[in-house]
Formats: C-alpha cells, structure tokens, sequence
C-alpha cells in the first residue's frame, strides 16, 4: 500500500501542477489579448483572433494531455527507483507459481484484478523487461529460493537501469510554457 500512495501522490502532484500551469497561463493569454478575440467576432483582424482563440481552446487540451503522461511517468519511475524490491516481491508472489518457481500463475486474470495503479507499473515493467523469461534463466543457473528470487531480480533490474529515460524532467513544461505564449505573442506581432 505504501508503494500504490506514492505512486498515487506523485501522479496526483504532476498532473495538478500541469493542470493548474495550463490553466493560469491560457486565461491569463485570454484576458490580454480579449480585444483580438473579440475583434475576431467583429469580423476585425479574424486571423490574429482565430490563433488567438485557438491557442487559449487547444493548449489547455495539450497541457492535459502531456500532464498526464507526465504523470504516469513520474509515479512510476518514482515507485520503480525507491521500491523495485517491492514491485518484484509483489510479482514473484503473486505471478510464480509455488509448485514450479518457473510456471506464470494466470497472469492476465492475475493483472486484471489488480488497482489501475498496479496495472499500470506492472504493464511498465513487464514492457521494459521480460521478466518471466528472466526468472527462467535465473531457476536455470540455479534453484533459488522466493527470497532469493526476488533479490536476484532486483539486482538485474538495476543493472539494466532501464528506467533512467522515463524520468519526467522539467522540460515538457518548460518547452510547453514557450510554444504557448510564443504562438500568441509571433501571431501578435506579425499579423
């Protein structure tokens, strides 16, 4: 559970503050240039009014889109980088059969009935790394225990680093930040 809040928490701040950026920034766009807008509606300067209208309508749209992305990424690469041991635990417990440590229980069934969270960080994971067929080169070098198992999992996991790229930095916002007020203020200047 304390993984699954993390997780939560850091897609819960991600998204909100790319919510509330889109949203301050757009109305913010819509009340200083208002006079294109509404000149647009006068039949006055209508293409400075189209871009004008169509920037403070489509960015916020945008800004939620890539938020959410953003989000995902963030809770994930967070819950991955502080608690892999857990997320391997959790899949060696709940995945590998107890009668053959090689066997994939049901996964799909297994998967489905997990939080959306869950699902996601898994579906992650298992994008990234095959990692039954990982287990079964593992249990053929050796019978490792559960325990050992899942520290062996880990361990080729970290050595991978394979979630050093997802980590969301501050540059879709800043990029966005730029391209929104650009396009307004270049329409501005030249039409």
């Amino acid at each position: 559970m304390k993984t699954l809040l993390k997780a939560g928490l850091a897609y819960v701040w991600r998204f909100s503050l790319f919510l509330f950026l889109g949203v301050v920034i757009n109305i913010t766009l819509a009340i200083v240039y208002f006079g294109d807008i509404i000149a647009l509606f006068h039949g006055q300067n209508i293409w400075l009014g189209v871009i004008v209208l169509a920037t403070v309508i489509g960015f916020p749209i945008l800004w939620f889109v890539l938020g959410q992305q953003e989000a995902i990424y963030a809770s994930i690469s967070k819950v991955l980088k502080e608690s892999s041991d857990e997320i391997v635990s959790f899949v060696v417990d709940k995945f590998i059969t107890d009668d053959k440590k090689d066997k994939i229980g049901d996964y799909m069934s297994t998967l489905k009935k997990q939080p959306k969270t869950v699902q996601i960080i898994l579906g992650f994971l298992f994008e990234k790394i095959d990692f039954f067929t990982e287990v079964s080169e593992l249990l053929k070098e050796k019978e490792y225990s559960k325990d050992e198992l899942k520290l062996k999992m880990v361990e080729k996991i970290e050595e991978k680093e394979l979630f050093e790229e997802w980590t969301p930095t501050l540059w879709t916002p800043l990029l966005l930040l730029i391209a929104n007020i650009a396009i307004v203020i270049i329409a501005h200047k030249f039409i």
